[in-house]
């Protein structure tokens, strides 16, 4: 392994790989996270970055003898933060890993580093697998995140830049998708190529620097990390909705028209599924798959909408409509509904649905130059915090 992977560079001692692990109060959870980088059956270095913890974080990481580098918290950035920390190291490989994803067995270190024997190789990722705790959405995320990029190991490579170019969205996702939840670096292309300093998706924007400039990366789901979160609607509406105006961009893909032109469309849309999902809510309506197929022919009535309409559908249908309800669908299953899982499904769904459709309304405005100055405002609100 170390001779065929060590790629020329200087390594320290018989140690191949660095870690390195962002961290801001990770808590005593971190514990399980470092055990388990102890227990591998390759010896690696782990080097903290930290922005500003102030609970146990940095003597816990004293304590399993890390190099620690501390920031201010205002100036953490996910592509600089990272630049930082794989500069501290001296190792041709390094691990990229967050505060609470804990590697699963003692040979994902091996595991994640084997593909590294191709040259050609510059970047590994691994796969989640959902916490034991994972709410049915937290679940569903991870678990849909499988089965889009597969379960088995899969080499990603486009020698021809025009015929990715030709790719739809998803093709293009596929082929550039990596993921610093859990990924190992060469160093020796980090070294022409770092991760920019971007707010959002920097691993998926240096994934796609990697195959533009006609080199391989590898997912790899034998290596897995143990990493989901349950998180509020209010996070999935912001998540998704950055994520929207973020990733299409780096993927090179030209803005989407969703059909909605104007603000006033965009809030009647927004408004018009809000109501359609209070009242799945409210009315506790558990064959819910029966009153999607009636709301869709217009019996807007029977909705106590936020916003009045003047006439039965008087709002255009919009693809977010579709893609709550295909939310709902993969979270809920086949099975009818319960009142609980309505209420801790649905604003979810609704969020996550909601968020992408006005990046793409964004995105589009953008393009036409007819951004308003409430839909700045608005972008403001949901770029922060994520």
């Amino acid at each position: 392994m170390a001779s065929a992977c060590a790629d020329g560079a200087n390594v320290v001692s018989d140690v191949l790989a660095s870690i390195v692990i962002p961290t801001k109060n990770a808590g005593p959870e971190f514990r399980q996270t470092l055990d388990a980088i102890r227990r591998q059956t390759l010896k690696s270095e782990i080097f903290i970055v930290d922005s500003g913890s102030t609970d146990g974080t940095l003597q816990l990481a004293t304590d399993f003898g890390a190099h620690i580098t501390t920031i201010a918290p205002e100036t953490f950035n996910h592509g600089a933060t990272r630049n930082l920390g794989v500069g501290q190291t001296r190792t041709p490989f390094c691990i990229m890993l967050v505060q609470d994803a804990v590697p699963v067995g003692d040979e994902w270190l091996e595991t994640l580093l084997s593909p590294f024997c191709d040259n050609r190789v510059v970047g590994v990722t691994a796969q989640q697998v959902p916490r034991a705790d994972s709410n049915a959405v937290a679940r569903w995320q991870v678990e849909y995140r499988i089965r889009f990029l597969g379960d088995r190991p899969r080499v990603q490579e486009d020698s021809d830049w025009g015929h990715f170019l030709d790719l739809g969205f998803q093709e293009r996702l596929r082929l550039a998708s990596f993921d610093n939840v859990c990924s190992g670096i060469r160093r020796s292309f980090w070294e022409t190529h770092p991760f920019r300093p971007v707010s959002f998706a920097e691993d998926l924007d240096w994934g796609m620097h990697a195959i533009k400039a006609g080199f391989r990366l590898v997912y790899s789901p034998d290596a897995q990390v143990i990493h989901s979160h349950n998180r509020p609607a209010a996070y999935h509406l912001k998540r998704s909705y950055v994520s929207g105006r973020i990733v299409p961009g780096i993927l090179e893909m030209n803005p989407l028209d969703n059909g909605v032109h104007t603000d006033a469309e965009l809030l009647r849309s927004l408004g018009e599924l809000c109501g359609e999902a209070r009242t799945l809510v409210d009315d506790q309506v558990t064959d819910w798959r029966s009153f999607r197929e009636y709301a869709r022919f217009g019996i807007r009535d029977l909705l106590r909408t936020p916003i009045r309409l003047l006439q039965p559908n008087s709002a255009p249908s919009t693809p977010m409509r579709g893609n709550f309800y295909f939310i709902l669908d993969q979270v809920l299953g086949p099975n009818e509904a319960t009142a609980a899982s309505l209420r801790s499904v649905v604003p979810a769904a609704l969020a996550e649905a909601a968020g992408a459709f006005i990046a793409e309304y964004y995105n589009w405005c953008e393009a036409n130059g007819t951004v308003s100055d409430g839909l700045r405002r608005l972008d403001q609100v949901l770029s922060k915090g994520v």
